[in-house]
This record gives structure tokens, C-alpha cells and sequence, in this order.
């Protein structure tokens, strides 16, 4: 398949998936929104489990790519962890401002996998995780450099520093851009409730808070 109708097919799957949702959406519809036929869109992706991965997997490398250009992953080593934990926090908060569709399709990705199942599905998934390796080092990073400038905490293990910063920060994000928190409006911006989520993260991670 040409590079371009390729792109052609992600990007109009994308559109659609967001718009509709992934249940919803049909194969026939995103091939006639990419210009290509359905033979060609089967041939490539011969499933829609297959091109919701692929779809979730460049969309992410896209936005990643952009935010490798504003900060870069070298750059780790030369900043305190505390900033590149701001950094990272604040990039969450750029993301329900400037791609809410981002978030809104990668929440409807995780419903969707993870009531796929199957041994096809954990093989797919394995690819796209792989695809996310510079965030997860970038992560592991920032943590490695706190142990040694002691800017935010690191008596909490790793894996559960994670979940409890960056993690909820994305959930929050993801949850406020799909309209998921109790009593909130469509349309209406909740950035003063982001900034306060992040405010209390960063309480948190105080050294000696």
C-alpha cells in the first residue's frame, strides 16, 4: 500500500471512530471516507480489531513524535525530574486542550480491546506496546534522575509512583474530555479542575511533603 493511502485510511478510521465510536463504526464506511475500495482496506487490515490497534498506534506515534520536538528524550538528564515531571503533567493538560479526540478515542480503544480478547488481541497489543517504548523509558528516566537529585520522591516504588502522578493525570484528562466525571457539562473547559488535580499530584511528590 502507497504511504499516502495508508494515512488516507488511518486518518479517516480515526475520524470515524472518534465520531461514531469504534462498535459502531463500519469497515465500508471507512473505506469509502478514505477512497479506497473495500478489497484494499481488507487486504491491509483484514480486521477491525487490526486497524483500531494500527489506528491507536500512529495516531500516538504522531502526537509522541510532536512532543519529542518540544522536549527531547536526551534532555531527561539535563533537567531536574521534578521540571520533567511538570513537564509531563502539563503535557496531559495540553492534550484535553489541543486533541481532546485523542483521548476520547483512546478511552473508547481500551473498552473496546479490552472486550475483544483472545489470543489475537494480546499478540496485537503486544505490538503496540512496544510502540510506546519511548514513553515508558522516558518515565523510567525521570524517576532514575529524581533517585539522584532527590526532587520529588522516590521512597514510593516505581510502578506505583506512576500510577498514582502520571497515570491519574491521563485518566483525569481522558475522563474530563469525555464528558465521564459526575456532573459535568458538554463542552464547557475544565482546566481550573486539571490545574487543581496537578496542583495536588505535585503535593504529593513534595520531598518530605
Amino acid at each position: 500500500m502507497k504511504q499516502v493511502d495508508k494515512k488516507k485510511i488511518i486518518d479517516a478510521a480515526f475520524h470515524i471512530f472518534v465520531r461514531d465510536k469504534i462498535e459502531s463504526a463500519k469497515m465500508s464506511e471507512i473505506a469509502q471516507a478514505a477512497g479506497v475500495g473495500r478489497a484494499t482496506l481488507f487486504r491491509h487490515y483484514p480486521s477491525k480489531l487490526e486497524l483500531v490497534i494500527a489506528v491507536n498506534a500512529a495516531k500516538w506515534k504522531e502526537y509522541l513524535d510532536e512532543l519529542d520536538a518540544k522536549r527531547p528524550i536526551a534532555s531527561v538528564k539535563d533537567i531536574p525530574a521534578i521540571d520533567r515531571l511538570i513537564f509531563t503533567l502539563d503535557s496531559y493538560i495540553d492534550m484535553y486542550q489541543n486533541h481532546k479526540d485523542l483521548l476520547q478515542y483512546n478511552e473508547n480503544f481500551n473498552h473496546f480491546v479490552s472486550h475483544s480478547g483472545g489470543v489475537e488481541t494480546a499478540g496485537r497489543m503486544a505490538d503496540f506496546h512496544a510502540s510506546l517504548y519511548s514513553v515508558d523509558t522516558r518515565l523510567h528516566m525521570m524517576y532514575k534522575r529524581a533517585q539522584e537529585d532527590h526532587t520529588f520522591r522516590t521512597d514510593i516504588p516505581e510502578e506505583e509512583f506512576m500510577r498514582v502522578t502520571v497515570h491519574t493525570m491521563m485518566t483525569a484528562c481522558s475522563y474530563y474530555a469525555g464528558g465521564f466525571i459526575w456532573g459535568s457539562k458538554n463542552n464547557k473547559d475544565y482546566t481550573p479542575e486539571l490545574l487543581r488535580v496537578k496542583e495536588m499530584i505535585l503535593n504529593y511528590v513534595k520531598v518530605n511533603a
